[in-house]
């Protein structure tokens, strides 16, 4: 009996190796992404922190120096939340862009895994019609041999 083999399984192995290396840097893209709102986060805490200490220092009283460092200090920090948002929408349009990609992967993937079930069905029909046709003939072979009997 002839065994199944599929013509175009190695497109299929590329295909699927193409749709998983997809998910992969759409997974580190999404781990990425985490970490900037992580940080975006933080900075907004460190910013509401440095305003306390600002206003508390302020009625306590504090030195003159302390209070020009604030600005600079604030000035920083919301330049850096700047950048990371910046990074943020960067990296938002990059997952968009992979979430594309991977869905037109798996519409190819799709078509390879169609065409191979087809196949395979195509296949098991011929087979089953050729065992057909031996048990069909291995039967008309014992009613002849038990007639002449």
């Amino acid at each position: 009996m002839k065994k199944y083999e599929f013509k175009l399984n190695p497109v299929l192995k590329i295909r699927k190796l193409k749709e998983e290396n997809c998910r992969v840097e759409l997974g580190q893209l999404l781990r990425y992404m985490d970490k900037i709102d992580q940080q975006i986060i933080h900075e907004n805490g460190e910013l509401d922190r440095y305003y306390q200490i600002q206003s508390g220092g302020v009625e306590q009283g504090v030195a003159a120096r302390q209070i020009q460092t604030f600005p600079m200090l604030m000035a920083g920090k919301l330049k850096n939340l700047e950048l990371l948002e910046a990074e943020r929408k960067r990296y938002e349009k990059l997952i968009q862009q992979k979430k594309e990609e991977l869905a037109t992967l798996k519409g190819e993937l799709k078509v390879i895994e169609n065409l191979k079930e087809k196949d395979y069905t195509d296949f098991r029909k011929k087979l089953n019609k050729e065992i057909d046709e031996k048990v069909e003939e291995q039967t008309q072979i014992w009613l002849n041999f038990k007639d002449k009997k």
